[in-house]
């Protein structure tokens, strides 16, 4: 499976190069490093601020045209940050949510996540939502509930087919997050994915190796949503956060529970 995920991972990335050199090379701005020489180009990326830790930076394309695997890991220790209004407060002044145009020389590294060639400089355009983030809280809060279903296990799979609020890059984006925090294997699959690759016992309804995540939202509507968030183990074994709320307050996302439930 291991192997089959990154030759999966490999042609997305390859994918995405062809589509990044088509979707994210703009003109030069009227400040664009080698204005004065018409050979020297200048690239843009548009970009969601997914996470940061110490100076690495981790952005989801939000162009219309990004594919699931554009997202890019950047050392932002020596890379000029610039705000709104033109002021230049450095690194600290990113926070998870925040779109920014990030500015280089429009080479882009096969790596996964990629990497950028030659950064100028990250502008940031205004506030978006850190929806990625509010889920990392609630698949956290849910791995931790009820234990005893966690027992045993190597695999954490998700199901985010039905999160519509995150675009694909930012999914693929969460899931690598994941990756980071959790030590069993992290997968993206439905329930019909795993029965049909053997992970599921179809007869049993078991789920031997692992759990799987689902979450479903509902389309955003103002500062809020309202989702529902699963952990199976076995048609006897599951935990449900049923009929949250999603509510955003000073640009901060959070949740509260409609009902917990056990089967």
């Amino acid at each position: 499976m291991k192997r089959t995920t990154l030759i999966f991972l490999a042609t997305l990335i390859v994918l995405t190069l062809a589509a990044c050199s088509q979707s994210i090379s703009c003109p030069p701005g009227p400040e664009a490093q080698g204005k004065d020489d018409p050979n020297v180009s200048e690239a843009i990326l548009t970009a969601k601020v997914i996470d940061i830790n110490g100076s690495s930076i981790l952005l989801a394309n939000m162009a219309e045209d990004a594919g699931p695997a554009d997202i890019y890991r950047l050392g932002g220790d020596k890379i000029e940050v610039i705000a709104e209004d033109g002021a230049k407060p450095g690194i600290d002044a990113l926070e998870q949510g925040m779109l920014v145009d990030v500015a280089f020389d429009g080479t882009v590294q096969e790596s996964f996540p990629m990497g950028l060639g030659g950064i100028k400089d990250i502008c940031i355009k205004g506030r978006g939502e850190d929806i990625s983030g509010l889920y990392r809280t609630v698949i956290d809060d849910l791995y931790k509930v009820d234990p005893g279903l966690n027992g045993n296990i190597s695999i954490l799979a998700f199901d985010f087919t039905k999160a519509s609020n995150l675009t694909e890059a930012e999914k693929t984006a969460l899931l690598y997050l994941l990756r980071e925090t959790y030590s069993e294997e992290i997968m993206a699959a439905t329930y019909a994915e795993l029965s049909e690759q053997g992970y599921i016992d179809k007869d049993k309804l078991y789920f031997e190796k692992g759990l799987l995540f689902t979450i479903e939202d509902t389309a955003m509507s103002g500062d809020q949503f309202t989702f529902n968030a699963r952990k199976w183990r076995s048609g006897l074994g599951a935990y449900f956060f049923h009929e949250c709320t999603a509510q955003k307050s000073e640009g901060i996302w959070t949740y509260t529970i409609g009902a917990e439930m056990i089967s």
